[in-house]
C-alpha cells in the first residue's frame, strides 16, 4: 500500500488539515496517511526541514512527503522533488534544498496542473499531486523540470582553523525541552581526536563529559549527549517538558543560540 506522509503547521484544531487528508483519500483510496507533524511553528520551514530530514528514511523508497509549511508564496510556485528515493511535495519557499544537503536532489518540477490561483494550495494541487506519485504516476506528468528553485542554506557549525574549537548552535528544541545542536558526532570525533574538552554554553557553567542516557544524575541535572541523530544535544535529566520545566527554560537558551566546543 503507498505511503503519503503530511507535515504541516496547521496545528490540531482547525479544518485544513482534514480537508487535505479527505481530498487525498477521494482522489485513492488505497493510501496509508502517516502524520509526521502539525505543531511546526507557524511559517518555520527550518523546523520542519529538521524534522523531515530526521525522518522521512525511517520510510519505504517512494514514499510521498505533502509538506504544508509557509505554503503561501509570492512567486506563487509549488514544487514537485525527487531526493534519496523518496519524492517531496511544497512550495517554492527553500524548503526543498534543506532536508537532506548531503544527498543530492534528482529532479524538481514545477507543478503545472492548469489549476486556477487558489489560497489553499495544499488541498487543490499538492493533495493531488501525491495521489498521483501515490498511485505510481511519473512525477514528469505534474509539470515541467526547473533549476531555478529557491534554495536555502541550513545552520553549519563552524570549526577553528587551527582545530581548537567547534562553533555550533542550538538548531531544534524538542517537546521534552531538550537542545538539539548542529554539532555531529563525526565533527565532534574527527576535530575532537580524544583531546579532552568542554562544552560552553552561554551564561552557564562549561559541561566537561558526555554521558550515554538521560538519566545518568538526579533529576534536575544538566547534561550533554549525542542523541539517536548523532547530534550533540543539552538535555534535563527528569525533563518535564520545553514550556515550565526543561533544559531550555532551564539554561534561558533557544534555537540560533550559540554552543562552543573548546579541546584542550
Amino acid at each position: 500500500m503507498p505511503i503519503i506522509t503530511l507535515t504541516s503547521d496547521y496545528g490540531l484544531t482547525d479544518p485544513y488539515l482534514a480537508s487535505v487528508k479527505g481530498t487525498i483519500l477521494s482522489e485513492i483510496e488505497s493510501v496509508k496517511l502517516v502524520d509526521i507533524s502539525h505543531t511546526i511553528q507557524p511559517g518555520n520551514f527550518f523546523e520542519a526541514a529538521f524534522i523531515l530530514r530526521n525522518s522521512y528514511y525511517s520510510f519505504p523508497k517512494g514514499t510521498v512527503h505533502l509538506i504544508s509549511v509557509q505554503e503561501i508564496t509570492e512567486n506563487k510556485r509549488w514544487l514537485a522533488a525527487e531526493v534519496d528515493g523518496h519524492f517531496f511535495l511544497a512550495a517554492d519557499n527553500g524548503l526543498i534544498s534543506t532536508i537532506n544537503p548531503e544527498v543530492k536532489i534528482n529532479k524538481v518540477i514545477g507543478i503545472n496542473l492548469r489549476q486556477e490561483v487558489t489560497l489553499f494550495p495544499s488541498r487543490d494541487l499538492l493533495a493531488r499531486s501525491a495521489s498521483h506519485l501515490a498511485r505510481g504516476g511519473s512525477i514528469d506528468l505534474l509539470g515541467r523540470e526547473i533549476k531555478d528553485y529557491k534554495e536555502s542554506t541550513i545552520m553549519r557549525p563552524r570549526i577553528a582553523k587551527d582545530g581548537s574549537n567547534i562553533l555550533g548552535s542550538v538548531v531544534y528544541v524538542d517537546n521534552f525541552g531538550n537542545l538539539i545542536t548542529n554539532i555531529s558526532w563525526k565533527t565532534f570525533r574527527e576535530t575532537g581526536k580524544e583531546r579532552v574538552f568542554e562544552i560552553v554554553l552561554p551564561r552557564n557553567k562549561a559541561i566537561e563529559k558526555l554521558h550515554k542516557s538521560y538519566y545518568p544524575a538526579s533529576p534536575g541535572s544538566v547534561l550533554a549527549l549525542f542523541n539517536s541523530q548523532n547530534l550533540l544535544e543539552i538535555a534535563l535529566s527528569g525533563a518535564r517538558g520545553k514550556d515550565y520545566n526543561g533544559a531550555n527554560t532551564l539554561l534561558g537558551l533557544d534555537v540560533r543560540d550559540t554552543v562552543t566546543v573548546n579541546f584542550k
